[in-house]
C-alpha cells in the first residue's frame, strides 16, 4: 500500500470517528431506556458508569402530584472534562409513552431544547449547553409537568457524555440514570424516586 494510500486510509477514518460527535446534542432516542441506545452507541470506548464520574437528577418528588411542575436539575461530574451533554426522557412505565410535559425554564432557555419523536419529547444540550461552566461538574434544568389523571407509574431515564472536547468519539465517559416515580394517590407510604442502578442492564 502506497504511502498517500495509507494517509488517505487514515483521514479517512479520522474524518468518520469524528462525524460522530454531537456538540449541538444527539439526536432524539439516545437515554437508554425502552429499546432505546444511548450514547454509547457512538461513544463506546470506556466503561459505562466509570468511577469517579457520576450522573444524578435532583428536584424528583417522593410521588408526583399530578399536574404539579417541577424543575428537574441533571448533573454531570467528571474530572477532566472539556463538553458534556445529556438527554432525558420522561414515559409511563407500561407502554413507554410519553408521561407529563417536559419544558425549558427561562433560567436554561439557551443551553437546553426539547425535541419531539413518535410522540415523545427529549430534552437535551445545544452546543451553547455542552461549554463547560464549573470544571469537573455540568448542570442543567428541564421542567416536567407531571400527568393528570390516573394511577401510572413514571420512568425517566437519562444518558450524559463527559466528553474531552476533540469532537471525536474515543475519550469520552457515557453515565447513565433511571428513576421510577409514582403519583401520589397510588404511591406507597414508603415510595420514592427509585434510581434503579444505572449500572445495571437498562430497563426495555
Amino acid at each position: 500500500m502506497s504511502t498517500a494510500l495509507a494517509a488517505a486510509l487514515l483521514a479517512a477514518g479520522m474524518r468518520l470517528v469524528a462525524s460522530h460527535a454531537y456538540p449541538d446534542g444527539a439526536p432524539p432516542g439516545f437515554t437508554g431506556g425502552f429499546r432505546e441506545d444511548n450514547c454509547t452507541a457512538c461513544h463506546f470506548h470506556e466503561t459505562l458508569n466509570a468511577a469517579p464520574g457520576k450522573l444524578a437528577i435532583d428536584g424528583l418528588p417522593a410521588a408526583f402530584a399530578p399536574g404539579e411542575r417541577y424543575t428537574l436539575t441533571i448533573t454531570l461530574t467528571r474530572d477532566g472534562m472539556k463538553r458534556a451533554g445529556f438527554q432525558l426522557a420522561a414515559r409511563f412505565i407500561d407502554d413507554g409513552t410519553q408521561a407529563g410535559t417536559l419544558m425549558v425554564g427561562s433560567s436554561d432557555a439557551r443551553r437546553v431544547k426539547l425535541e419531539n419523536q413518535g410522540g415523545v419529547l427529549y430534552a437535551g444540550q445545544n452546543k451553547t449547553g455542552s461549554e463547560i461552566t464549573d470544571a469537573g461538574k455540568m448542570k442543567w434544568s428541564v421542567d416536567w409537568i407531571a400527568p393528570v389523571g390516573g394511577r401510572r407509574a413514571v420512568r425517566i431515564n437519562v444518558a450524559a457524555n463527559a466528553a474531552d472536547g476533540d469532537e471525536r468519539v474515543d475519550g469520552d465517559f457515557i453515565y447513565t440514570a433511571v428513576f421510577e416515580i409514582s403519583p401520589a394517590l397510588a404511591a406507597r407510604p414508603e415510595a420514592g424516586p427509585k434510581n434503579t442502578a444505572a449500572s445495571e442492564a437498562q430497563p426495555r
